[in-house]
C-alpha cells in the first residue's frame, strides 16, 4: 500500500498597510481561488488588528474548507517573538487569539510568528491558549538576509514534526503542541525563493522534497503570500540600487524586522508571472501519486 504524501500549502496574510483595502482583499481571494478549483484545502495565517477587513472571506474560507490561523497581532517591528518579554508576548497572544476567534466564530488551533521567529515563552503560551500547532520553525534553513539572518537554531532543529522541549522551541520535549516545519533545504520552499529562482528550480526543489517525504513521511510545507500577487513596493522593473542603501535600512532594528533591504534587488518576477508560476506550481505538486493537500489542523489529526 503506497504511503500518502501529505502536502500543507500555508499563505500568511500580513497588515500590508501601504495597499489599499481592495488590493488586499483580491490578493486574498486569488489565493483562495487558485487553491479552491484545484481542490487544494489550505491554511490562511490571518494577522489579527486589520483582520476586521476580511469578514467576507473568513466565511468563505470556512465553507471552502481552508483552515484559518492566527499570524500574531500586529506584525509590527516589536512583534518578535524571540526577543518580547513572557508578560508582552501573552498580552499579543492574548489579544492575537480572541480578536480572530470573535471575527471567525470557533476556535483558533493553528498558529504562525510573524517573521517565524519563537522562543520556549511563545510555545508554552501557545499551549495556554489552546493551540495544537506551530509552524514557525524552518529545520536547516541557511538564510543570511532575511529578518532572521542566520539563525543557528534552525539548522539544528528536527526536520520532522515535533514536541518541543519547554526550555528549547527547537529541541524535542514533551510540551502538547506540535511543531510542524516549513519545508527547507539549505533554501527554504516559500513564494519567496519562487520571486528569486523562477518555476523551474521550484519543481525540481519539490521533487526532492517528495522524495524524502516517501522514504520518511514528513509533510511537504510550503509557504506563500498572497500579496505577492500584487506586487510589492520595490516591485517595479528597473530598481534603484541606491534607493536601498540609506542608513535606516541598516539599523539592527530594522533588520530585525525587515531583513537586509538589499534582498529586494534579487526578486526579479512581476505580480502577473508569479500568479502564472504559482498556478503551474501547485499544478504540478497535485500531479505527483498519493498527495494529499490538507489543512494544518487535519494534518495534526492524521498524526
Amino acid at each position: 500500500m503506497n504511503k500518502s504524501i501529505p502536502i500543507l500549502v500555508t499563505w500568511d496574510v500580513d497588515p500590508d498597510a501601504w495597499l489599499p483595502p481592495e488590493k488586499r482583499r483580491w490578493s486574498l481571494n486569488m489565493a483562495m481561488n487558485i487553491c479552491h478549483v484545484r481542490d487544494i484545502r489550505a491554511t490562511f495565517y490571518i494577522t489579527a488588528l486589520p483582520s476586521v477587513l476580511y469578514l467576507p472571506e473568513f466565511k468563505q474560507m470556512q465553507a471552502q474548507g481552508h483552515e484559518i490561523g492566527c499570524h500574531g497581532l500586529t506584525h509590527g517591528i516589536e512583534e518578535n517573538y524571540d526577543r518580547m518579554s513572557f508578560e508582552r508576548q501573552r498580552v499579543y497572544i492574548e489579544m492575537a487569539t480572541q480578536l480572530i476567534q470573535t471575527l471567525v466564530g470557533q476556535p483558533i488551533r493553528a498558529f504562525r510568528s510573524p517573521r517565524v521567529k519563537t522562543s520556549a515563552v511563545t510555545q508554552k503560551l501557545l499551549v495556554e491558549y489552546g493551540y495544537l500547532s506551530d509552524s514557525t520553525v524552518c529545520s536547516q534553513r541557511l538564510d543570511i538576509v532575511s529578518s532572521n539572518l542566520i539563525n543557528p537554531n534552525w539548522l539544528f532543529a528536527p526536520r520532522q514534526p515535533y514536541h518541543p522541549h519547554q526550555d528549547n522551541a527547537f529541541k524535542v520535549g514533551n510540551l502538547p503542541i506540535w511543531q510542524i516545519p516549513v519545508s527547507a533545504m539549505v533554501m527554504p520552499f516559500i513564494s519567496s525563493a519562487m520571486q528569486v529562482l523562477g518555476l523551474a528550480p521550484m519543481k525540481s526543489f519539490f521533487k526532492l522534497l517528495y522524495a524524502e517525504s516517501k522514504r520518511t513521511g514528513k509533510p511537504i510545507v510550503y509557504l506563500a503570500h498572497p500579496i505577492e500577487f500584487v506586487g510589492g513596493k520595490n516591485s517595479a522593473k528597473k530598481k534603484r540600487w541606491r534607493s536601498f542603501l540609506k542608513p535606516q535600512f541598516f539599523t539592527p532594528t530594522y533588520i530585525r524586522a525587515h531583513g537586509l533591504r538589499l534582498r529586494n534587488l534579487l526578486y526579479r518576477t512581476d505580480p502577473a508571472t508569479f500568479l502564472d508560476n504559482t498556478t503551474q506550481l501547485l499544478d504540478y505538486m497535485a500531479s505527483f501519486p498519493d498527495v494529499s493537500f490538507m489543512t494544518m489542523s487535519e494534518y495534526v489529526k492524521e498524526i
